[in-house]
């Protein structure tokens, strides 16, 4: 016998069952399965010994630090700072166009140093 029609036979025969179960619970005469009540587990943490977990604490680096209303509070907190100082006006930004001692001499420099080294010359050898 072949392999594949072994199978075939088997599905139909699980086919079959399945229907006539559930023939069966909509009659009544079977109760639905309830799925077991899982007991909740307490965490717990694995140390070598009592005296490793006073030294080192619990080992991990991600323990909550604060709860979730101490963080809202914090977040909230500084959300108004942020809108607070946002309302102050600040010293007005510098305009990047405009030319000052400093850019003027930067640029010279940059332009004497392009005079004396031409493009390519150097340990690259004109590879970019």
């Amino acid at each position: 016998e072949q392999w594949y029609l072994r199978r075939g036979r088997e599905a139909v025969v699980s086919t079959q069952s399945t229907g006539e179960h559930m023939e069966k619970m909509r009659n009544g005469e079977v109760a639905p399965l309830k799925p077991p009540k899982v007991k909740a587990m307490k965490p717990f943490i694995l140390v070598k010994s009592e005296q490793q977990k006073r030294v080192f604490g619990a080992g991990y680096p991600s323990l909550p630090t604060m709860t979730l209303d101490e963080y809202y509070d914090k977040e909230l907190k500084r959300i108004v700072d942020e809108q607070n100082n946002s309302e102050k006006p600040g010293p007005e930004p510098e305009d990047p166009d405009e030319e000052t001692e400093e850019s003027l001499a930067k640029a010279r420099a940059w332009d004497e140093y392009r005079d004396t080294h031409k493009r390519g010359w150097g340990n690259r050898h004109n590879r970019s």
